[in-house]
């Protein structure tokens, strides 16, 4: 009898894509980075290599049914080489201020100064191609002590309370702000529950979670380089490409408040930290 090899062919997909495709090296893109000139340096990318599943798929059912005999053998896999994006050409272009803004936290405590400080330098440096996205959660998250944050006041359910990664809020306004004037694509954003002082109002950028997130997107044609720096206790983040808009081109934001909504009355809540008869009115 003629007896012929094969495979099920799910169940091989199922194996490449778990145990194979684990061997996958991402390409490294190439980026830009600040020299003491006041100019960029380029650092070149890196190739990268992704298993071919349907390809080495292929290959092993036609080895099965054509020259396996029974005894140990190896089948070599199908690998592409991934190209990185970007290179020197087009990252030597980069050198407009497409947009820019700063807000100040001098009245911040040390800890929250800290948080914008900490959430400012995990966005800073990104470089963002065409088509891109950006979350600022991701990019600042997670908020804990080994992340570089500190308890620190935040907004929650009309309250102020202590939190890992209070102020952050303000790092995600502040480059909202910059995101604007640079007139890219803005994908997400959320006011806070109550007014902020650090913009006017309709101009903040509030981060909760995965609740509320401030994403946008590289609508250009060029990549984009954000750049973030904390100084005196102020915050500037700062987004440079390739300026392809008029030259006497202007842009102003303008913030009415239509209604005000006032608090009703006093809300008394119990704090098991307390001693009896404790009050605290916000």
């Amino acid at each position: 009898f003629d007896i012929e090899m094969s495979a099920d062919e799910d169940s091989l997909e199922k194996i490449l894509e778990e145990k194979c495709a684990a061997y996958d090296k991402a390409a490294v893109n190439a980026t830009i980075s600040p020299n003491s000139t006041g100019k960029f340096d380029i650092i070149d990318g890196s190739d990268g290599e992704e298993l071919n599943i349907e390809s080495s798929k292929t290959k092993i059912l036609e080895f099965l049914k054509n020259d396996f005999d029974g005894s140990d053998a190896s089948v070599a896999l199908v690998v592409d080489t991934v190209k990185p994006k970007g290179d020197s050409e087009t990252l030597s272009k980069i050198t407009d201020v497409l947009g820019t803004f700063s807000t100040t936290y001098k009245s911040s405590s040390n800890d929250r100064a800290k948080n914008v400080s900490t959430g400012c330098a995990h966005l800073n440096g990104t470089l963002l191609y065409p088509g891109e996205q950006l979350s600022v959660y991701e990019k600042v998250s997670p908020f804990t002590e080994e992340n570089g944050y500190a308890l620190a006041g935040s907004y929650l359910n009309g309250l102020v309370v202590e939190s890992l990664g209070g102020g952050i809020c303000q790092v995600s306004t502040t480059l909202y702000q910059a995101v604007l004037r640079a007139e890219l694509q803005v994908d997400e954003r959320s006011n806070h529950s109550m007014v902020v002082d650090y913009v006017p109002h309709s101009g903040d950028a509030a981060i909760a979670g995965t609740a509320k997130d401030f994403k946008f997107t590289n609508n250009t044609d060029y990549p984009i380089y954000i750049s973030g720096r904390t100084a005196d206790r102020t915050i500037t983040f700062t987004i440079y490409g390739v300026e392809t808009r008029p030259s006497n081109r202007t842009i102003e934001f303008e913030s009415v408040d239509l209604t005000t909504t006032e608090p009703v009355g006093d809300k008394v809540i119990g704090d098991s930290s307390q001693p009896a008869g404790y009050v605290h009115v916000q």
